[in-house]
């Protein structure tokens, strides 16, 4: 297993190394014998903020002059759903290629939309009844931001990536792909709050063969600047 720690200051990492092995005994026809673990590839991002808090909702993209998005892989649908006057999840991956749906959990009626440049789309104001009606694609790279024209706070993002190498850092911050074919590759980080003249954080990286490789990246973020949830008091439909 690989570790390096990765500190992001004025776009500039710092960069620490070190190597461990795992070693295990196996007995044979009486022999004893001490070989390594060897595991298949894979990478562990932990994600961290300015002030050394965890930071979920971030999402990881490898890429490389090599790799192509598998047609069978399971990132080229979403669903993302409207439960409670929220979208949930709040972050999405899919594959350039693949395609969304936003199904209404709530009683209530909700209109989604995006002007994002990778994509926009506006359905129409619509309830439960209407679930299976409204699906998009989504064919371009980029991060698309959709909204709710009828509940400003309700806010989320689709991540399309160029690869199916793509992870979202949970709540203790950490992403992690496995199986990744050895090579060198391009990382990608998103997140929502990154600074608006920052679209992403990116840095080479190698994978090899057999070893796990745990990175630690420090995101500079801007303020939240979503807007407030406001109270339930109208009973009307559409709230």
């Amino acid at each position: 297993m690989t570790t390096t720690k990765m500190i992001l200051t004025d776009s500039n990492f710092m960069v620490f190394q070190g190597k461990m092995q795992k070693l295990v005994l196996l007995a044979v026809s009486s022999l004893v014998l001490c070989v390594p673990v060897v595991s298949a590839q894979g990478l562990v991002l932990r994600l961290l903020d300015a002030d050394g808090a965890p930071l979920p909702g971030a999402v990881m993209e490898l890429l490389s002059d090599t790799s192509v998005a598998s047609a069978s892989t399971g990132l080229r649908e979403a669903r993302i759903d409207q439960l409670d006057k929220e979208f949930v999840p709040s972050v999405t991956v899919i594959v350039a290629g693949g395609g969304a749906s936003f199904p209404n959990s709530d009683d209530i009626l909700h209109h989604v939309y995006s002007f994002s440049q990778a994509k926009t789309f506006d359905t129409p104001l619509y309830g439960s009844d209407a679930n299976n009606q409204y699906r998009e694609m989504f064919d371009v790279p980029g991060v698309v931001e959709i909204g709710c024209n009828i509940h400003d706070w309700m806010l989320a993002y689709i991540y399309v990536g160029e690869s199916d190498l793509m992870a979202i850092s949970d709540d203790v911050g950490v992403a992690q792909l496995a199986n990744i074919p050895p090579g060198q590759y391009r990382l990608r980080v998103w997140h929502s709050r990154l600074d608006a003249r920052q679209n992403s954080v990116e840095q080479d990286i190698v994978i090899e063969a057999g070893r796990t490789e745990e990175l630690e990246l420090t995101l500079e973020l801007a303020r939240d600047r979503r807007v407030r949830r406001a109270p339930s008091a109208n009973r009307k439909r559409y709230r």
